[in-house]
């Protein structure tokens, strides 16, 4: 077994967002690794094919109550929880580069609220050492986006600095990961490990997971508050 196994073997991970790119290449990756994972979604998808160690649990994840709900029942099974994927979210085509202010509550309360309670919700029930990785966006694809998505986007890295900060003293880091455009199609069989391709505008779901699993194992325990740019150098 290599590093990462030893570290994920017997763990219990989070996946909040569980659609069929980034956050499904997350867990699958995960399981792979040998952990746990505990998918959470608005409608409880479960994954392609046989995954004995990724279970989905229906959750609200903009509801306090449903997320704390989640750390009871993960709690009552006598387990912690050693890392959290903050993945919720949602992205829009938009004719107008200044949304209106209902469609920016919207946006806001999507992709900034969402983790945020996902955070408040299973702070108390992680492991000391353990990870919190946020999904942003490259500051690349902002730039080109409505103002809703990528003020709320832009507003995740925030989030992440502060909540690094309020966190460190229990030994729970931090950090987001900033995409570019990402495939939403669950290629991960056919991705794995490595078949990636030069020129694609488009990123792969698991470019952006081997990210993800690198901020939640301890190959990266001295970064802490960070936010890291995972574009392919969109900007160059």
């Amino acid at each position: 077994m290599g590093i990462l196994e030893n570290y994920f073997g017997g763990k219990n991970f989070i996946v909040a967002g569980m659609g069929t790119g980034q956050g499904m290449a997350t867990a699958k990756l995960i399981e792979k690794l040998g952990g746990h994972v505990i998918a959470l979604s608005r409608t409880g998808r479960s994954t392609s094919g046989k995954h004995e160690n990724i279970e989905s649990m229906r959750c609200d994840m903009g509801n306090l109550q449903d997320v704390k709900n989640v750390s009871i029942e993960i709690e009552n099974r006598g387990f912690k929880i050693n890392g959290i994927v903050n993945n919720a979210g949602k992205w829009e085509n938009s004719s107008e580069k200044l949304v209106s202010p209902e469609k920016m509550l919207d946006f806001f309360m999507a992709n900034v609220n969402t983790q945020y309670t996902v955070m408040m919700g299973l702070a108390e029930n992680m492991s000391e050492n353990s990870s919190i990785v946020n999904i942003g966006a490259s500051e690349n694809l902002l730039k080109i986006n409505n103002s809703g998505y990528s003020v709320s986007k832009y507003a995740i890295e925030e989030l992440t600095r502060i909540a690094a900060s309020g966190l460190k003293d229990r030994r729970i880091r931090v950090n987001a990961v900033l995409p570019g455009s990402v495939h939403k199609e669950d290629n991960f069989e056919e991705k794995y490990p490595y078949s990636f391709k030069d020129g694609d505008v488009f990123l792969e779901p698991l470019e952006i997971a081997y990210v993800s699993i690198f901020l939640l194992s301890p190959l990266s325990h001295a970064i802490n508050g960070q936010c890291i740019t995972s574009d392919r150098g969109m900007g160059l």
